[in-house]
C-alpha cells in the first residue's frame, strides 16, 4: 500500500492542497489514518477517487452530485448509489450529445473557410 501525505496526494493528482482539503471538508475524501503527530495519511485508493472526482468535476458534474455519490459509496447504500450512477450516466449522455453538436459545427466552420 502506498502512503500519501496531503501534499503528495495533491501533487500526484495534479491539484492544489486546497482542493484536497475542500474535498475532505465536503466528505468526498477521507484519510486512511493519522500519524501520531496528527498528520493525515492517504492510500492509493484515495488517489484514484481524487483523480476520478477531478475528472468528473472538470467534465461538468457538480460537486453536490459528486458528494451524494461519495456518501452513497461510503455508506454502502446500493440503492442510492444506483440512483446516483444512473443520474450521472444521463448527464454524461446529454453532455456527449452537446459535444457532438459542437464537433459538427466545427467541421462546418472549417469546411466553409
Amino acid at each position: 500500500m502506498n502512503a500519501y501525505s496531503i501534499s503528495k496526494l495533491a501533487e500526484d493528482a495534479r491539484v492544489s492542497v486546497h482542493v484536497v482539503r475542500d474535498y475532505m471538508t465536503r466528505g468526498l475524501l477521507h484519510p486512511t489514518r493519522r500519524t501520531e503527530g496528527g498528520y493525515n495519511v492517504f492510500d492509493s485508493k484515495t488517489l484514484g477517487r481524487l483523480r476520478f472526482l477531478r475528472a468528473a468535476f472538470e467534465s461538468g458534474i457538480r460537486l453536490d452530485q459528486l458528494t451524494r455519490l461519495c456518501r452513497a459509496l461510503d455508506a454502502g447504500d446500493s440503492e442510492d448509489l444506483h440512483g446516483c450512477v444512473e443520474q450521472l450516466r444521463r448527464k454524461i449522455d446529454v453532455r456527449r450529445k452537446e459535444l457532438m453538436v459542437i464537433e459538427t459545427s466545427l467541421g462546418e466552420l472549417a469546411s466553409s473557410a
